[in-house]
């Protein structure tokens, strides 16, 4: 050991996990999970399933990514991160049962929305070591109560869903909203539509 600042320094103190060359889950491959993909891949080296409703040619031809099973997304995954919209088919999707089939070593990442998981159980889960740790971009329910245990658990990182949170960011989005309400007034099909099934 060495002193570091007045006081030893510990080998083993605060270790991650290393996540280059393992295996990233996705629940719910849209664009989002795509840009995520992309980035794990090429800076990671990472393996790359996914679990969609529908299959993802690009991710497939460029990532190499596949899908499989939920079955298989839990079992195999070493992240699984949610990039899913809330549906009466996701909310809580991710619960005890769940928990309970993916990897001791695994780290479950929501930076969908926070319905999507069940607190209690992922508490119970992480408190437990059924998974090794968390990040939430998102929580159940929001706002956080200041006593949430989430925040002093040393396995969890909790982060307040400011990803666009950029000058550059916020006016793209300004732009999108201007060029939709300009085209719903001309009676025209809206471009940036989040639910374009409306349509037909």
């Amino acid at each position: 050991m060495r002193l570091v600042n007045g006081g030893f320094f510990e080998p083993k103190a605060n270790l991650g996990i290393e996540i280059h060359g393992k295996t990233l889950g996705i629940f719910g491959l849209g664009k989002i999970g795509f840009e995520l993909a992309r980035r794990c891949a090429f800076a990671f080296n990472m393996k790359i399933i996914y679990h969609n409703r529908h299959p993802h040619a690009e991710a497939e031809k460029a990532l190499g990514a596949r899908l499989v099973s939920f079955q298989e997304l839990l079992e195999s995954s070493d992240v699984l991160s949610v990039n899913t919209a809330l549906t009466p088919e996701t909310k809580e999707k991710f619960n005890k049962e769940v928990f309970a089939r993916m990897k001791p070593s695994s780290i479950f990442i929501n930076a969908a929305r926070g319905s999507i998981h069940q607190e209690e159980d992922l508490i119970d889960a992480l408190n437990k070591g059924t998974i090794w740790g968390a990040g939430l971009d998102v929580t159940n329910p929001e706002p956080m109560h200041p006593d949430n245990p989430l925040l002093s658990m040393p396995n969890v990182c909790v982060l307040p869903h400011i990803g666009s949170a950029t000058e550059e960011t916020r006016a793209a989005m300004s732009l999108l909203a201007a060029k939709n309400i300009v085209a719903g007034l001309k009676g025209d099909h809206l471009p940036y539509c989040v639910n374009p099934e409306v349509y037909n």
